[in-house]
C-alpha cells in the first residue's frame, strides 16, 4: 500500500490515493495512541 500522512495539531491523518484519483482517509489518530497497532486495526492487517 502506498500511503501518506500529515500531522494536524495533536492528530495524525493517514491517507492514500484511490484508483479513481480520489483521496481516501485510512485513519485519524491522536498522537497519544499507539500508531502502529491502531493502523493495523483500522486497515485490517
Amino acid at each position: 500500500m502506498n500511503g501518506y500522512f500529515f500531522r494536524y495539531e495533536k492528530h495524525i491523518v493517514y491517507w492514500k490515493t484511490l484508483g479513481n484519483g480520489d483521496i481516501g482517509i485510512v485513519t485519524v489518530l491522536h498522537e497519544r495512541m499507539h500508531q502502529i497497532d491502531r493502523f493495523r486495526e483500522d486497515f485490517g492487517d
